[in-house]
C-alpha cells in the first residue's frame, strides 16, 4: 500500500503544482489527461528519484557531490519521463499538453534544456526536502482510503477512456 500511496501523494501534489503554476502563468489549466485531481506523470518522476537515490546510497560520496550527481542524474531522468510521457499522450490522445519547441535550447517539442534544469532542480529539492515529510504520510494512509483512491482512479480511466 506504501507505493500505491506515494503514487496518489505525488499525483495529486503535481496536480496541484500544475494549477498553480499555469495560474502564475496566466495560460489554460489543464492537469493532463484524466479528470480527476491527479497528474500521474509525476508519479512516475517520484519513483524514478526513489530508485536513483536508493543507487545514490549505495556509495559513499561526499555530500555535495551526492546531490550534485543527484541533480544531474534526475535532470536527465526527469526529461526521458517527460519526452516519453508527452509521446504518449500524444499517439494515444492526439493531444500535445506541452511544447517546447520556441525554447532556445530545445530537442524536439518535449524537452528542452532550460526544463531539465528546472526539473533536476524540483527532484533534488523533493527528493531531500519534502520526501522525508512525505514518506512517513504515505506510511499512515489507512487501507480503506487508499481502496478509496484506487477506486476512483479506476473510474477516471474508464472515463476518460469512454468520453
Amino acid at each position: 500500500m506504501y507505493y500505491i500511496n506515494i503514487f496518489f501523494i505525488y499525483s495529486f501534489l503535481g496536480f496541484l503544482f500544475e494549477s498553480i503554476f499555469t495560474m502564475i502563468m496566466g495560460t489554460n489549466f489543464n492537469s493532463g489527461i484524466l479528470y480527476g485531481p491527479w497528474t500521474f506523470i509525476y508519479a512516475f518522476g517520484i519513483f524514478g528519484i526513489m530508485l536513483f537515490n536508493k543507487f545514490l546510497n549505495k556509495f559513499d560520496l561526499k555530500k555535495w557531490l551526492e546531490v550534485f550527481i543527484f541533480f544531474i542524474g534526475s535532470a536527465f531522468m526527469m526529461s526521458v519521463i517527460e519526452l516519453s510521457g508527452g509521446f504518449l499522450i500524444e499517439k494515444l490522445f492526439h493531444v500535445v499538453y506541452w511544447d517546447y519547441s520556441y525554447m532556445t535550447f530545445n530537442i524536439g517539442s518535449y524537452i528542452c534544456l532550460e526544463a531539465a534544469l528546472f526539473w533536476g532542480l524540483f527532484a533534488t529539492l523533493v527528493n531531500y526536502f519534502v520526501a522525508p515529510k512525505l514518506d512517513n504520510l504515505a506510511k499512515k494512509v489507512p487501507v480503506y482510503i487508499t481502496v478509496i483512491f484506487m477506486a476512483l482512479f479506476v473510474v477516471d480511466i474508464v472515463a476518460t477512456i469512454i468520453y
